[in-house]
C-alpha cells in the first residue's frame, strides 16, 4: 500500500514535484486531501471483495487507494501521461490497474470483459456531465451497476433536480437512472482549491426508461431539446423550432392538459413523454 499521505498537500506537492508535474486548471486538476471526504464517498458505494470499480481522473492516487481497500480490482483512467508513473509510485497495490486513455473516447465497459462494474470517481469538472450521460446510455449489458461520483456543485443539483427546476440533464438522466445528491464538498478540501463547491451523487441505473421516451428515444428528445433551448420562453413559443405548426403544437398541449404557458422546466418526466408523444402524433 501507499506509503504516502495522499491527504497532506505538503506531501502531494513533493511527490508531484519530484515527478516534474504541476497540476493545471484546464485539466480539472484538483486533488481530493480530506480524509473524511474519501471515506464518505466510499462508504456510499456498495463495494466488496468482488466489486471491481472504474475510477476516471484518479490524480495522484488518494481515492484510488482507499477503494483498494475495499473492492476487488480497481480500474484507474488517467488522461494526464505525467501522472502515470505518479500513480504508479503512490498506489503500488497489486489489485489497482492505472490505464492511460481519454474516459469519453475509451471502450469502458470494455476494461472489465462483460462483468459488472462500479464506478466512484472524483470527476474532472469539464468531463463530467458528457461522462455521466456516456455510461448511463451505454449499450445493455454495459451499464455501470452504480456511480458515486463527485461533480460540480450545480451539476449535482440539475441531476437531482425536481419539477420547477428540471434541465435537460435532469430528464436525460432520470429517464434512465435514480439519482441521490449525497452531500457538498467546500473548496478546501481540494488542492488547489477550486472557484467552485462540489457534490457527491448517486446514481443507480434503472432497467428500463422510467417513462417510455413516446414516440421514440430521437423525437423525445428533440422535443425535450426544443423546450429547454429557450428556458425562458413559455412551452406553445419554445415548441415552435421543432417545425411542426403553431397548430399542432396548440392541439397537443390540449390533448395532454399541459398549460401552454408553462415553462419547460416545471415538466415532469410523464409530462414530456405525453407531449412527445401528442406532437409526433398529428
Amino acid at each position: 500500500m501507499t506509503r504516502y499521505d495522499l491527504t497532506d498537500g505538503r506531501q502531494v506537492g513533493a511527490v508531484l514535484s519530484r515527478h516534474g508535474v504541476w497540476l493545471t486548471r484546464e485539466m480539472g486538476q484538483h486533488l481530493l486531501v480530506d480524509a473524511g471526504v474519501l471515506h464518505r464517498i466510499v462508504a456510499a458505494a456498495t463495494l466488496g471483495p468482488q466489486t471491481e470499480v472504474l475510477e476516471v481522473g484518479p490524480g495522484v492516487g488518494a481515492l484510488t487507494a482507499e477503494l483498494s481497500r475495499r473492492a476487488g480490482r480497481v480500474v484507474a483512467v488517467e488522461l494526464d501521461r505525467r501522472l502515470l508513473a505518479v500513480l504508479r509510485e503512490t498506489v503500488p497495490a497489486p489489485n489497482v490497474e492505472i490505464v492511460h486513455g481519454d474516459a469519453l473516447a475509451a471502450d469502458l465497459p470494455g476494461l472489465f470483459g462483460g462483468r459488472p462494474f462500479s464506478v466512484v470517481a472524483n470527476l474532472p469538472y469539464g468531463v463530467a456531465t458528457p461522462l455521466i450521460r456516456r455510461l448511463l446510455y451505454a449499450p445493455p449489458g454495459r451499464v455501470p451497476g452504480e456511480l458515486v461520483v463527485m461533480v460540480q456543485r450545480e451539476v449535482g443539483q440539475r441531476l437531482a433536480a425536481r419539477p420547477g427546476d428540471m434541465s435537460r440533464l435532469s430528464v436525460q438522466v432520470q429517464l434512465v437512472a435514480e439519482v441521490e445528491l449525497l452531500f457538498e464538498v467546500g473548496r478546501q478540501a481540494f488542492f488547489p482549491p477550486p472557484e467552485v463547491s462540489s457534490a457527491v451523487v448517486r446514481l443507480q441505473p434503472l432497467p428500463g426508461y422510467r417513462v417510455p421516451p413516446l414516440p421514440n428515444e430521437q423525437r423525445f428528445f428533440q422535443t425535450v431539446e426544443a423546450g429547454f433551448r429557450h428556458r425562458r420562453k413559455q412551452l406553445h413559443n419554445a415548441l415552435g423550432e421543432l417545425g411542426v405548426g403553431t397548430e399542432t403544437i396548440a392541439a397537443a398541449l390540449a390533448a395532454t392538459g399541459i398549460d401552454a404557458r408553462r415553462r419547460a422546466e416545471t415538466l415532469t418526466l410523464e409530462d414530456w413523454s405525453r407531449l412527445s408523444a401528442a406532437l409526433w402524433e398529428w
